[in-house]
């Protein structure tokens, strides 16, 4: 399964979806530089040393985790991203760019796959895993070892030694129910003893004890220490806030609750687990909605995958998106329950999506992206147009 996910045949898994984009930018300059628990939790790339570098790699391993590109377009495509950014790297085009994008593929499979098979229903069906060795060119001799190997799934081993376990390691675990052992026969090992090498990292001069048959930097489980770390998000999650200085959020001049939704957007920016009050709608807006609710919530999901699909955009953007909502020029229909605002702050136009649930309790913003003046009056031509506010606010500036 692994295999197929680098290999680019369409898969779309959630939850190593979900864990990839969970990742924040960390520049670097060589390996070494970060830790093997910070890369379950940063998006790195040895070498490069820039966020718009990254974004366009960020951006490539999404769209193949998608479905939307292959691992072959990628490779292919690597020269010329590579040349863009005048980015100067070690080793072969290909052999570069295979490394990059598998290894970050399979590691986030991986963690999907761990996250799916420790919930509580699996593991109730499934409480033992297997460790399975795939074909390759070179294969790994301590790897073909493990190949075949089934322990409880709680078995320290896996702490350690959850696949993949080196660079291009196409190793894999299998769930294995107690039909499975009855039926093949199959045995289950008692828990091997983790012999370690010492190793020295090149950059900090650590010295780190590695388990004997895996990578230096492979020697953590990235599901593992994902779910730790969603737990303990989980528990400063954060809440949209609908009161400030004692009073309702609503009850409060308009500047004053933009202030309040940009401070929770910047709170989710550094910490994007929950949801946030992210904006106030006019009555006008709320009615064309057909809503019963002014705010609009902008969730930890959302915020992630617009982070990665409009890199671009700058933090300073992104906490602009309350005076957003409260001022559009132009609102248009977008589809059922959906409706596209358009707003310009200072020179630019952007272009939010605003979904009302179908109980209309409640209002999320669903994106926010930049658009041209160009752009924003061919969609004022081509949509049904419900409110155009423009004439409004050039009344209030004459005013």
């Amino acid at each position: 399964m692994a295999d197929a996910i680098v290999s680019g045949v369409g898969l779309a898994p959630k939850d190593a979806i979900s864990y990839f984009r969970q990742k924040v930018n960390r520049q670097s300059a060589s390996f070494g530089e970060l830790e093997a628990e910070a890369h379950a939790r940063a998006f790195s790339v040895a070498g490069a040393a820039s966020d718009a570098l990254l974004n366009d790699f960020r951006r490539n391993v999404d769209m193949a985790l998608r479905g939307q590109t292959t691992l072959k377009e990628l490779v292919q495509d690597f020269p010329a991203l590579t040349k863009r950014h005048g980015w100067e790297y070690h080793g072969t085009p290909g052999w570069r760019a295979m490394i990059i994008y598998q290894t970050n593929l399979s590691t986030a499979y991986a963690a999907g796959q761990y996250r799916q098979m420790t919930t509580p229903e699996a593991l109730d069906i499934y409480p033992y895993w297997r460790y399975r060795h795939h074909t390759c060119q070179n294969p790994r001799a301590q790897h073909l070892a493990w190949d075949g190997m089934i322990l409880r799934a709680d078995d320290p081993f896996w702490a350690t030694h959850f696949p993949p376990n080196g660079w291009r390691c196409h190793c894999t675990v299998e769930p294995v129910s107690r039909r499975d052992l009855k039926k093949n026969n199959w045995v289950v090992s008692e828990s091997p003893v983790i012999e370690t090498r010492p190793w020295k990292n090149p950059v900090t001069g650590q010295i780190v004890h590695v388990p004997i048959g895996i990578d230096p930097g492979f020697q953590i489980n990235p599901g593992l220490l994902w779910a730790r770390a969603e737990k303990e998000r989980a528990e400063t999650a954060l809440v949209p806030a609908m009161r400030a200085e004692g009073k309702p959020l609503l009850d409060l001049p308009p500047a004053k609750q933009q202030e309040v939704q940009a401070e929770q957007i910047d709170h989710l920016i550094d910490n994007p687990v929950g949801t946030v009050n992210a904006g106030t709608l006019l009555p006008d807006v709320q009615k064309v909605l057909e809503s019963e609710d002014r705010v609009v919530r902008l969730s930890d999901d959302n915020l992630k995958k617009n982070m990665t699909h409009h890199a671009e955009l700058t933090k300073e953007e992104y906490l602009k998106i309350p005076q957003m909502i409260a001022q559009p020029e132009v609102v248009l229909h977008s589809g059922e329950n959906h409706i596209l605002l358009l707003s310009r702050i200072g020179k630019q136009f952007y272009r939010l999506i605003v979904k009302r649930t179908l109980n209309r309790k409640e209002n999320w913003l669903l994106s926010m992206e930049p658009t041209s003046d160009k752009k924003a009056a061919a969609a004022i031509r081509n949509r049904n147009l419900l409110l155009d506010l423009r004439q409004s606010e050039q009344s209030k500036e004459e005013k």
